[in-house]
């Protein structure tokens, strides 16, 4: 039987949405966490943490701590703006999607050595260093070889980033990046960005995974660098969006979001009853301007 830990994760303090969540996910997952940032309050089930935002893959190492010995199988890992597709639930999870009981799922990866400046994090990527005064990491970090083997193992790449990507696009990106730009197109260890707002792992993978992520948060790696490189570097085997049943909702334009929201009278419940059947999730859903 499959023990499933519903992690939701708050990129900000908004206390007013964990009643909400629990509403909408009542009755689907027996076993809800809300991952909040410096909460004071007397919820049982909401676990504090302390991080910036920008690092919230030390959220996630923080949490595990109070949840690595409660016995759970999996862990389903959720943005608090992301409603997740009102037919899956914690026994069917698996079914829904097509996701194996062993697999760990990412909906996608970005590759810095394809997207260059095109992405707005590569530079972030190509400026960290593992080795940083004050945080260790070198010993909690598989060596340069080992992670090396793992990117190859998921055909990640691992060369030196084209010069021709790193040209900035206009004179205004030129002035502000060239202040930033580092010395070497190769990265200081093996790093692959990723959307991480949903993300499902079983416990097997969990505890190195976490350990990766805390490594990666306290020497300042952005999160969306930081978690899908922690779960290349543990994972025996990862799935996207292409791999599985059910597609992205992700929604990044700002008239896209309004228009989607406008289309259901911002009431979560007439999304739910109106679903779009291929999706996954929708993200973003500010539930602060949407009713149950």
């Amino acid at each position: 039987m499959n023990k499933v830990a519903l992690l939701i994760v708050y990129n900000h303090r908004y206390d007013k949405n964990i009643p909400v969540l629990e509403k909408i996910y009542a009755g689907r997952f027996s076993h809800i966490f809300h991952i909040v940032p410096f909460y004071d309050g007397s919820r049982e089930n909401v676990i504090p943490v302390y991080e910036s935002s920008y690092y919230f893959s030390g959220y996630l190492a923080q949490a595990y701590v109070h949840l690595k010995d409660k016995g759970f199988t999996h862990f389903f890992i959720v943005a608090d703006d992301m409603v997740i597709h009102p037919g899956i639930h914690q026994e069917n999870l698996w079914e829904k999607t097509g996701i194996g009981l062993e697999e760990c799922y990412l909906p996608r990866f970005v590759y810095m050595q394809e997207r260059g400046l095109s992405w707005d994090h590569t530079m972030a990527g190509m400026k960290y260093k593992v080795k940083q005064i004050g945080a260790e990491i070198s010993n909690i970090l598989p060596p340069r070889e080992t992670a090396e083997e793992c990117f190859r193992k998921f055909h990640l790449p691992l060369g030196e980033i084209d010069w021709r990507l790193l040209i900035p696009r206009s004179w205004k990106e030129l002035s502000f990046e060239i202040r930033r730009y580092p010395f070497s197109r190769r990265l200081d260890y093996p790093l692959v960005g990723g959307y991480c707002d949903i993300l499902l792992l079983p416990a097997s993978e969990m505890q190195p995974f976490c350990a990766f992520c805390g490594a990666f948060s306290a020497t300042k790696l952005f999160v969306e660098i930081a978690i899908p490189t922690a779960m290349a570097l543990c994972a025996k085997n990862i799935v996207t969006q292409n791999e599985i049943r059910l597609k992205n909702g992700d929604i990044w334009e700002k008239d896209e979001i309004e228009d989607f929201a406008q289309r259901y009278h911002y009431s979560v419940s007439e999304l739910e009853k109106n679903w779009p059947e291929d999706k996954l999730f929708i993200h973003p859903v500010k539930l602060s301007k949407w009713k149950l």
